[in-house]
Order: C-alpha cells, then sequence, then structure tokens
C-alpha cells in the first residue's frame, strides 16, 4: 500500500527497505530506545532489516515520519498508537503532530476506541497523549528490551465520542 499522510510539517508513509540504516542511526540512542519496550540495544544493522520488514508488512500499521525528506521517527495506529522520535527531533511538537494525524486517520477508519501506553516518568509521552484527549485507564509491568528494567506502562484510551468533542 502506498498510503501516505501529509500534516503540516511532515509526511507520514509506509517504510521502505532503505530507511534501514537511517533506523540504525536514530535508535542507537538509549535515550531513545530506553522508551519503547520492544527495540534492542545496541540496535545492529541486522535489526533494521527485520524492523523495516515487519512495518512494511503492514501488520503493525507503522508510518515513517519524515521531516524535510529525512526519516525522524515512527507512528503506528491500529487498536494501538505507538510513536518514537529521534532524539534531535525532540521538543518540536513532532510526536504530537505524527499522533494526532494517526489518531484522526484511525476514527477515520473504525468505531473502536484507540488506545495507547507510556512508561511512567516519560512525562512528554503522557503530554502528546493528553493534549490528543487519552485518558489513564490501567497499568501493567513490561521489561524493556534495550535495559532489561522492569517499568511500569500508563495505558489511556480515546473514544470517538472524545475526539471528535474535542476537534
Amino acid at each position: 500500500m502506498t498510503e501516505v499522510i501529509k500534516t503540516q510539517r511532515l509526511v507520514l508513509r509506509r517504510f521502505r527497505r532503505e530507511d534501514a540504516s537511517r533506523l540504525v542511526d536514530l535508535l542507537n540512542d538509549l535515550d531513545v530506545v530506553r522508551w519503547v519496550t520492544s527495540i534492542p540495544f545496541p540496535f545492529r544493522i541486522e535489526d533494521p532489516e527485520n524492523f523495516v520488514t515487519n512495518l512494511a508488512s503492514q501488520v503493525y500499521d507503522a508510518f515513517a515520519i519524515e521531516k524535510d525528506g529525512d526519516v525522524i521517527g515512527t507512528v503506528s495506529g491500529g487498536e494501538e498508537l505507538g510513536y518514537w522520535i529521534g532524539q534531535r527531533y525532540w521538543g518540536f511538537g513532532y510526536a504530537t503532530e505524527s499522533a494526532r494525524a494517526i489518531t484522526a486517520r484511525h476514527f477515520a477508519q473504525s468505531r473502536n476506541d484507540l488506545t495507547a501506553s507510556y512508561h511512567l516518568g516519560n512525562t512528554p509521552s503522557c503530554a502528546v497523549l493528553s493534549k490528543l484527549g487519552f485518558t489513564d485507564t490501567t497499568r501493567s509491568q513490561a521489561v524493556v528490551r534495550s535495559t532489561g528494567e522492569t517499568v511500569t506502562l500508563q495505558w489511556m484510551a480515546l473514544s470517538r465520542a472524545d475526539w471528535e468533542a474535542a476537534q
């Protein structure tokens, strides 16, 4: 599928194999991957090839986030919103902008609630989800692949009605 979503500053597109080396650059940063449960560290060239193949399969409903032609992170939809942004792009609102676009897409295609989670202590991620209208639901434990630490995930949900009311 060649689905592309354009926002004010970003292009969200499906992953391509040539994105692998860029993912290595962005994900070999423990400050990034420590907030994502499933990504190993160090992130080796073998990892992004499998990662890109899986993301490109659309099973994960994942999009590369591009800024001025460069991949700067990932956002995914389905029934669970997920995202990460390369550290040098933090603080510019790109996570919120891309997550908002995927959330709008979700509710344009589905009547189901959208869920998301963040590691307790990840204040910026909590802020992104809160800006979109997500509210706390439950907590669970998870092991972070990059560090081996057990963390608490705060789960959040957003209903179509709450999304529409906030627009």
